[in-house]
């Protein structure tokens, strides 16, 4: 049975409270969200986590980066990375990311891209308010 891998296909890119892996490997994915509110800026919230689930990708060592920025000045305010092995191109691939410190400068849109390589895989919005 011959693997028919081609392009990266995104699952899922959530923003939780927390994500926990459990003993049997299962994730728990604990209050989702699209939006922060703040008092004040900057602000740092306390630590959450991301979600991240992909497939069809070729078997092998993979590296990835989760880059978030400030949507209208692309001004970087965070980056995370790793490395995912990948044994079968078929299979999703899940990843817990804790963001223990994130520093977000100022109210309005950012935009959380993944990387696989060089290659953007996949973006979502997160919404930083300010507290009316």
């Amino acid at each position: 049975m011959s693997s028919n891998v081609g392009e990266p296909v995104l699952l899922a890119l959530i923003f939780a409270d927390r994500v926990i892996t459990e003993d049997n490997g299962k994730k728990g994915i604990i209050g989702t969200f699209t939006k922060f509110f703040a008092g004040q800026f900057p602000v740092v919230f306390p630590p959450w986590g991301i979600y991240v689930c992909v497939t069809n990708l070729p078997p092998g060592d993979h590296e990835f980066s989760l880059e978030l920025e400030f949507a209208d000045t692309s001004e970087k305010v965070m980056g995370v990375g790793g490395n995912i092995r990948v044994n079968n191109g078929s299979e999703p691939v899940e990843i817990a990311i804790p963001i223990p410190h994130a520093v977000f400068p100022k109210e309005g849109r950012y935009i959380l891209l993944l990387k696989i390589g060089t290659e953007i895989v996949g973006s979502r919005p997160l919404w930083v308010d300010k507290i009316p």
